[in-house]
């Protein structure tokens, strides 16, 4: 026979069991005022910021944790608009200036008359995931990258030739003849494809960008511009 000994165990409301409850989560928990002060944070937090202690962040103004001040804006944006956001990735900055990535998931508190007064979040560090996803793409392209120059050199010497073909062809044809103006689009998209050619030949670095369903290609626009000065990668 089972009994239930809800009523028999003793809880501790005192404000310190709720410190040292929130104190023992692994990931950091805040909550701030709409304006940006800092009402409370626990240790997790503090470490994820190099602060020596959650007291040190006390009234402390929450946009210098921000790399990009405005992302604070849409924060609370979105959780205005929802009520909550969940896992948003914003890029923050430690005490010492170091970048950190963090996946916050944040609410909205309200009073009595519905105002908004606090916003209570977690916050997960998840720089090391970011710096490794980063890294497996870049050694996913690296094959792709190798072989840009070879491909590169392959598709020039076919293009060339047509290229020169088609303007033997059109020399040949007068202006008006009906099959001029379809040469002329085949050789304005040889042209185009000379020049993807001439950037493949020349990418010097990595750069991906968005493509369908969350997959990365290479940015051959970006890839294959190297800045003066910039160091080739």
């Amino acid at each position: 026979m089972m009994t239930d000994a809800t009523p028999h165990i003793a809880i501790d409301k005192s404000p310190r069991w709720h410190l040292d409850f929130l104190d023992s989560f692994p990931v950091g928990i805040y909550r701030t005022t709409l304006e940006g002060r800092i009402i409370f944070v626990n240790k997790a937090f503090a470490s994820i910021f190099g602060f020596d202690s959650a007291g040190d962040l006390i009234s402390y103004p929450e946009v210098n944790l921000y790399h990009v001040r405005q992302d604070r804006g849409v924060l609370i944006k979105a959780v205005l608009d929802q009520g909550y956001v969940e896992e948003l990735y914003i890029p923050f900055k430690k005490n010492d200036g170091t970048p950190i990535w963090c996946a916050v998931t944040a609410r909205a508190v309200f009073d009595d008359d519905g105002i908004v007064v606090f916003l209570d979040g977690l916050m997960r560090d998840i720089t090391e995931e970011i710096d490794n996803k980063e890294r497996s793409t870049k050694e996913k392209f690296k094959g792709v990258l190798e072989m840009a120059g070879g491909v590169a050199h392959s598709l020039n010497q076919p293009l060339t030739i047509i290229n020169n073909l088609l303007s033997e062809v059109l020399s040949d044809l007068h202006p008006d003849d009906r099959n001029h103006q379809k040469i002329m689009k085949v050789h304005d998209q040889i042209q185009k494809l000379n020049s993807i050619v001439k950037k493949i030949g020349g990418i010097k670095k990595y750069r991906a960008m968005d493509y369908v369903a969350g997959i990365k290609i290479v940015d051959i626009d970006k890839a294959s511009r190297v800045e003066f000065g910039e160091e080739i990668k």
